[in-house]
């Protein structure tokens, strides 16, 4: 797990673009786009890495679109539930406040909690704070936060 968030933080600061970090889609966008190439070797190779993908109550007993997810996608004959193969799952805020930290912290304990997801991120985007503190719920040991800004042209990662 170290490894891949020490990758992942990396990743972060490669997303370098000022066009990036003026809306959420952007953002994710590259992101997605760099993280499928630098954690090649790191998971495995069934895993994928998809953007917004729907959890519908039926099938998943909740109903929210998580940004980006890492997982094994469901296969009945290798899988024994939907919460086998889960790898982690990301919520990402442009300038998040304290309320709206919460509401992605909200959504990330469902999916830790429904579907059994070993790490969750939330992003902090044009932002120095990463609303690590204000997190309330069951989960801390699973829940790794970041901030990510442009100062003077550099991109700035803290990492809660």
């Amino acid at each position: 797990m170290n490894e891949f968030l020490n990758i992942f933080r990396e990743t972060l600061s490669k997303v370098s673009h000022p066009r990036f970090f003026e809306t959420e889609r952007g953002f994710q966008g590259d992101l997605n786009a760099r993280l499928a190439q630098s954690v090649k070797g790191i998971i495995p190779n069934e895993y994928v890495i998809e953007e917004e993908y729907q959890k519908k109550f039926k099938a998943h007993g909740i109903k929210i679109r998580p940004d980006i997810i890492i997982h094994a996608p469901f296969e009945p004959s290798i899988h024994e539930s939907r919460s086998d193969g889960n790898f982690a799952v990301i919520q990402i805020k442009l300038k998040a406040s304290v309320h709206d930290a919460k509401e992605d912290f909200e959504k990330l304990d469902l999916m830790f909690e429904k579907l059994n997801y070993p790490l969750g991120i939330f992003i902090n985007v044009s932002s120095s704070e990463t609303h690590y503190k204000t997190y309330e719920g069951k989960f801390i040991g699973r829940l790794h936060c970041f901030s990510v800004e442009l100062s003077k042209g550099s991109v700035v990662v803290n990492q809660d």
